[in-house]
């Protein structure tokens, strides 16, 4: 069996440790599967022999270059879609709607959807589809309402819910949109809490906690605005005190981060990638997790070592289906964050029982949903 996996490559560890945990499992289902994994960023990477570049295109200029591609070297080349038994959409971004009126970036006009959805919807109407892992990220209630009441991004994901086998949400605010627009999509935890076991990275003796820093706590788009300033002294209120008993690792993502901890931490010893094994590397050997990064704090939480998230948007519900604790930034301050540091230190053991237990669940359910979903 071809299996098509819409995901990432060299661009997002975030995706591609959910798309570690999706091959897990169904590595599970379908034992003798083969994955062609692409570059849902561009989407030429569809094309067998196409060279990804190593800087990912515009998400304005992709389709265009899809399109270009497609009608020249594309036309003697095999497209991965069209020979694919199964096509699966690894946690890829699924519910938003940016609120630029200029250029406004949604759910119905991503760069990989002309590609992949709409032949999906159109020319390959009987190939099976199962879109697992997906997700939101909302700031507020005015976001979740412009979602709804937006025809264009609701007819797009109606369309694309019906047309698949299964739908997994990973949050509860996903579990929501979908049950409002007419769905019921069960929440099984996301993909990513198997990360390592995906990666065939195992666990390794803990050497000190991982802490990943963006430097406003939140990311800078979809409506997220952190206080750089106010985060700044929260997290170093709370470095010093994690300082007395652990080492302590700075583990970045993005070149923004890693200048950050350079600047708020120099006396500490940092690591930047964004190839998602070495990556994991790293966090195999954490004790525990300070993350902004959802997706860091689920790399540590896939080695079954518990991760602390303060992000900025409804993702960090991803962490909370793994039992872990997970704030807004923007209701915590440095004696608060201590506070939590000190209760998941002095709970640790209850932490990482919890956690290995929701790990064999959701790999249980995961593959109890694509077994009953029927693809052969």
């Amino acid at each position: 069996m071809n299996i098509l996996l819409v995901s990432t490559l060299a661009h997002n560890p975030g995706d591609e440790f959910i798309r570690f945990g999706v091959e897990h499992v169904l590595r599970r289902v379908f034992p003798n599967a083969q994955f062609r994994p692409i570059h849902k960023h561009d989407p030429r990477t569809l094309f067998a022999d196409f060279r990804q570049r190593s800087r990912t295109p515009h998400r304005l200029i992709s389709p265009m270059l899809y399109r270009l591609y497609a009608n020249s070297y594309g036309r003697l080349k095999q497209n991965y879609l069209e020979t694919a038994d199964l096509v699966v959409f690894a946690g890829t971004p699924f519910i938003w709607r940016s609120s630029v009126r200029l250029f406004s970036f949604t759910s119905e006009n991503a760069e990989w959807v002309p590609a992949t959805w709409r032949r999906l919807f159109d020319e390959f109407k009987e190939k099976p589809v199962l879109n697992l892992s997906a997700g939101t990220s909302i700031t507020s209630q005015q976001q979740f309402d412009a979602i709804l009441s937006d025809p264009v991004v609701g007819g797009f994901l109606k369309q694309a819910v019906a047309r698949t086998q299964l739908t997994t949400a990973r949050d509860v605010r996903t579990k929501e949109i979908l049950a409002a627009l007419g769905f019921q999509a069960d929440i099984i935890p996301c993909a990513s809490i198997m990360a390592a076991k995906g990666a065939n990275v195992s666990a390794q003796n803990p050497e000190y906690v991982v802490i990943n820093l963006m430097p406003s706590a939140a990311h800078s788009w979809r409506g997220q605005r952190g206080d750089s300033s106010k985060w700044r002294e929260t997290i170093s209120a709370v470095v010093p005190e994690i300082e007395k008993r652990h080492r302590i690792l700075f583990v970045s993502h993005s070149q923004d981060e890693d200048r950050a901890a350079a600047e708020w931490f120099p006396q500490h010893p940092r690591f930047f990638s964004k190839d998602p094994v070495e990556l994991l590397k790293v966090y195999s050997k954490a004790r525990y997790g300070l993350c902004n990064r959802v997706h860091a704090g689920a790399a540590v939480a896939s080695f079954g070592r518990p991760a602390i998230v303060v992000g900025g948007d409804s993702r960090i519900n991803l962490i909370e289906q793994f039992g872990l604790p997970a704030f807004d930034h923007r209701d915590l301050d440095g004696p608060g964050l201590t506070a939590i540091v000190r209760t998941l230190e002095e709970n640790y053991g209850e932490y990482a029982a919890k956690l290995n237990e929701r790990t064999l669940r959701a790999e249980r359910e995961y593959i109890e949903a694509i077994n009953a979903a029927r693809i052969h």
